[in-house]
């Protein structure tokens, strides 16, 4: 993705919100899909799910992915919501134009495996948690938790804290957003225990 700003300095911010379900549309949930995020902190929301500008570790939370886990596993952990709606904060190499790995996602009843990589410091877990009586392909109903979104992207409202990655784009600097998406059937070692 990329944008330039004409005249004047401008935030761009953008993702792509698609909706993944490895074992296929009308699989059911996506709660025994194996995800590993390499994010070590996510960015902490208030109660209206607003980033307050501060970092948190995962480790120890129902949102540490640094290791696989299944997306069902501690879902009902989590405080406040239907599910998992947080950006974390992506380990790495930093720099627009460093492509790094965000994510991997494994379904081992279909076999499915997609990987995740980015130029973006930020990725959005999202489990569609609001999501309910949805008709798609073939007239299928989706309900909360059927798919599950990877959105890389800045932090949300990185435009109101001074301490995230800057999203103003200028006619010097373009903005230039880098999302690979790949697709295979070779089940990482580390997820052959699921």
């Amino acid at each position: 993705m990329k944008a330039k700003a004409l005249n004047k300095p401008t935030p761009v911010n953008l993702l792509n919100h698609a909706y993944w379900n490895l074992g296929n549309h009308n699989s059911g949930n996506i709660l025994n899909e194996v995800v590993q995020i390499f994010g070590s902190q996510v960015t902490l929301l208030d109660d209206h799910l607003i980033p307050t500008g501060k970092f948190a570790s995962v480790k120890g939370t129902p949102y540490d992915f640094l290791e696989p886990h299944r997306v069902g596993e501690r879902i009902n952990q989590l405080p406040k919501t239907n599910g998992y709606d947080i950006n974390y904060v992506l380990d790495g190499a930093k720099g627009k134009e460093i492509i790094k790995l965000g994510a991997i996602v494994v379904d081992k009843k279909s076999g499915r495996v997609m990987k995740l990589f980015t130029n973006a410091p930020g990725l959005q877990f999202y489990t569609a948690n609001f999501v309910e009586n949805d008709k798609g392909k073939g007239g299928f109903v989706y309900q909360p938790r059927s798919a599950l979104c990877l959105e890389s992207q800045a932090f949300p409202d990185s435009v109101n804290h001074p301490n995230f990655p800057s999203t103003i784009v200028t006619p010097q600097k373009p903005y230039k957003h880098v999302l690979l998406l790949k697709f295979s059937t070779k089940i990482p070692h580390a997820f052959s225990h699921f």
